[in-house]
């Protein structure tokens, strides 16, 4: 089953002053701010495996992890050198989000390149624009949204997908687009919306081996 959203969620927009830009490898003089509340280890270790089922019990997100998601989904097009075009839908990120065991994990890739990987627990990868083959697939996997804009709704919130759900998102010029399917539909190769998922899981692949 696939289900588009309509409301929109609050936005601690306090939060978002210290960490909007943090992506960006150009501005990351601003990681440090965000990365003083973790520990600094935490970011380097346990990336997401595609092949674990998520558990029932999902673990409560931590504040550092909270703070990046949000930073995802505010990012504007001329942040990842996407120029807007008027009357046109331009795809410039793409944010693909499951359960893995008791943690939400969202990866995460632009148009030049930028990546990430987060996981709610607070552990995760940043900075994928510096390993040649990470940002190819984030590219890739902003290409292939381009081609798919069609199958995802126009939304104005982005909640995190429930038990047994894939949520994909898709930064564009024109607003957010996203919509919510069940993991194991959209895992089978025939699914519509597979090589979305499926980029996700190329870039998760190729972060983990860049970062042994």
């Amino acid at each position: 089953m696939v289900r588009a959203f309509s409301r929109r969620s609050e936005v601690e927009n306090w939060r978002l002053g210290a960490t909007l830009e943090l992506i960006l490898p150009k501005k990351s003089y601003v990681v440090a701010a965000i990365l003083l509340a973790a520990p600094m280890q935490a970011l380097a270790a346990d990336p997401p495996s595609p092949v674990v089922r998520p558990a029932a019990a999902l673990r409560a997100p931590s504040e550092t992890y909270l703070a990046l998601r949000e930073v995802a989904f505010s990012t504007r097009s001329e942040d990842v050198e996407v120029k807007a075009t008027p009357g046109q839908a331009l795809a410039y990120g793409v944010i693909v989000e499951f359960r893995q065991e008791a943690a939400m994990v969202t990866v995460v890739g632009f148009a030049s390149g930028d990546s990430s990987v987060y996981r709610s627990t607070g552990s995760g990868l940043i900075g994928g624009r510096r390993e040649p083959l990470v940002a190819a697939a984030a590219q890739s996997l902003v290409a292939q949204a381009q081609l798919q804009l069609a199958d995802l709704s126009s939304v104005n919130s982005y909640p995190t997908p429930g038990p047994g759900d894939v949520t994909v998102y898709v930064l564009t010029t024109a607003g957010l687009r996203g919509v919510e399917v069940g993991r194991s539909q959209i895992e089978m190769a025939d699914d519509r919306l597979n090589p979305l998922y499926a980029g996700a899981q190329k870039l998760v692949d190729e972060f983990r081996k860049a970062r042994p």
